[in-house]
Order: C-alpha cells, then sequence, then structure tokens
C-alpha cells in the first residue's frame, strides 16, 4: 500500500490559508485568556459591587473583541496602539488595587474597614493574589508585549520609550514611599 500525498500549489495554498505571524497567535490567545477569566471573576465582583462586575464584563468582552479582530487580521497602528494603552491601564488598575487602593471602592470584608489614602485596598495584597490573577496578569503583559512587535519602528520605539518612562516613574515613586 502506497501513499501518495498530494501537493497544492502555492497559490491555492496563500488564497485558502492565510499565514498569521507566531507573535499574532499569541496575542489571540493571550487576550481570550485575560478575556474569560475576567468573565469567570465577574460574578463575584458583582456581588461585591455592581459596578465593579459590570466592569469585569465589559473588559472581558473588549478583550475577547480584540482577540476575535486579531484572527481577522486587524492590524492597524491606531487598533494596536490603542489595545496596548488600554491593557496598560487595565495592568494599572490592577496593580493600585493590590497595593494603595481605590478611591472609589466600597468597603469589603477582607478589604478592611474603608479605603484610606496610601494604605493598600486589600491588607497583605499579595495574600489575596490567587491563580486567576497571576494569570490574567501574565496575559495582558504577553498581550501588550506581542502587540508591540506589530508597530512599525517609530510607533514600536515612542511606546517602549513611553512605557519605560511609566516604569521608571513607579519605580522612584515606590522607593520614594519606601523611604518615607
Amino acid at each position: 500500500m502506497s501513499v501518495t500525498l498530494v501537493h497544492q500549489s502555492d497559490e491555492t495554498t496563500a488564497r485558502t490559508c492565510p499565514k498569521r505571524a507566531v507573535r499574532v497567535d499569541i496575542a489571540i490567545t493571550s487576550s481570550v485568556a485575560a478575556g474569560s477569566a475576567h468573565l469567570v471573576a465577574a460574578p463575584g465582583h458583582y456581588l461585591w459591587w455592581p459596578a465593579s462586575g459590570v466592569f469585569f464584563v465589559a473588559l472581558g468582552v473588549v478583550q475577547l473583541a480584540v482577540a476575535v479582530l486579531l484572527v481577522f487580521g486587524v492590524d492597524d497602528r491606531r487598533f494596536v496602539l490603542a489595545t496596548i494603552w488600554g491593557t496598560v491601564g487595565v495592568i494599572g488598575i490592577y496593580l493600585a488595587s493590590r497595593t494603595v487602593g481605590l478611591p472609589m471602592t466600597p468597603p469589603v470584608p477582607f478589604h478592611g474597614t474603608h479605603w484610606v489614602a496610601g494604605q493598600a485596598q486589600v491588607p497583605n495584597g499579595a495574600k489575596y493574589v490567587g491563580p486567576l490573577d497571576v494569570l490574567t496578569l501574565a496575559s495582558e503583559i504577553a498581550v501588550v508585549g506581542t502587540l508591540l512587535t506589530m508597530l512599525p519602528t517609530r510607533s514600536r520605539t515612542r511606546t517602549n520609550n513611553a512605557l519605560m518612562a511609566i516604569g521608571l516613574g513607579l519605580a522612584i515613586a515606590g522607593i520614594v514611599a519606601a523611604a518615607a
């Protein structure tokens, strides 16, 4: 018994099976992971504070929509930049909620009695960082990292410089706060 492999012409393959860069697949997978994690966490957050639950649902839907747009080949510079900076903003909100706290959130039993400026919303913040938090944060960082590679050189350089400046500013603020 012999097997004959049929070879399609390069032209047919290109029309039926467009190639996508691995970095785009990583961004798609990471965005789906982060979006799914937010949708999974939404009910618990809704019970605590309805606005938080609605935010988690909206965020999850947006992150899944980003993945769908990437699947369909949307790689416009403005879309990529908006996704990068939106994701950086979400990461910033998460980090603030685990360090200095968010001023507009209501009290919760494990969050303490009320928000106090300069005090973590979650006592022993790291204690309340679970596997879903870590997965979501890692996925969002992967989205930012992979989308950066999709930018033209000039935009990538500017975005990297801005991200580095923000990181440096946060590091300096942390050092100053720790020294105080």
